[in-house]
């Protein structure tokens, strides 16, 4: 008979898993403060602990907080988005040459993808970005390397943050699990520097699509 070890969760661990969900599920808005003692009541706990979880999700970049102000969704600039895929592109072309060079197809990556494929308009965009990410992570995963994962941790929840509030509306899940096979199928093919602007040209759509975005709200919030 198979065992598994299960992971321990810390109380603070927990929280901190479930604002992050709560965020990314668009509970709350970007620009939206939280209140500790809301948190605290919510879920049975000392303030103490709020704050922790707090911390944990500041660190990761999901929540931000300036000098005697509350802490509050982050909201995104155009610089913000450059500065952000500027990091994943180092981080991740690098991965996937990696990849390709010892011709390692990660199985979880290929697992995410079938997921993705399944999913249909009305699942929730929320559930499409888990994949889409989870996709991302275990090729990172895959290296071997725990500073690029590291890194890559640090960087990419901001990332699924901002495409929380900016969904493509011209892009199905279908088109988005299309557009991660043909990804995979590029490190299948083994040629490194094809499979290296593939993901290139993927990251590249992205930012622009996100700063498109961005420009469209500063422009409606002009009126």
């Amino acid at each position: 008979m198979s065992t598994h070890k299960l992971r321990t969760v810390s109380v603070v661990e927990a929280i901190a898993e479930q604002l992050s969900e709560d965020i990314f599920s668009g509970m709350f808005r970007p620009g939206e403060t939280l209140v500790e003692t809301q948190l605290a009541a919510r879920f049975e706990v000392p303030r103490q602990t709020i704050r922790s979880a707090i911390v944990v999700l500041i660190h990761d970049g999901i929540l931000r907080r300036e000098p005697n102000k509350s802490v509050y969704i982050p909201q995104f600039s155009e610089s913000d988005i450059r500065d952000l895929f500027a990091v994943r592109k180092l981080i991740e072309l690098e991965a996937v040459r990696m990849l390709t060079a010892r011709k390692t197809l990660p199985k979880e990556a290929e697992n995410a993808v079938r997921i993705m494929e399944v999913l249909c308009d009305e699942d929730s965009w929320d559930e499409v970005l888990k994949f889409d990410f989870k996709f991302h992570h275990e090729l990172i995963a895959a290296t071997g390397s725990t500073r690029l994962q590291k890194f890559y941790r640090s960087i990419s929840a901001e990332q699924r943050l901002a495409l929380t509030y900016f969904r493509s509306s011209h892009e199905s899940p279908s088109e988005i699990a299309r557009q991660h096979r043909v990804l995979l199928d590029s490190i299948r093919a083994g040629d490194s520097d094809a499979a290296v602007e593939a993901f290139r040209a993927h990251l590249d759509e992205s930012e622009i699509f996100l700063n498109q975005a961005i420009q469209s709200q500063q422009e409606r919030s002009r009126g």
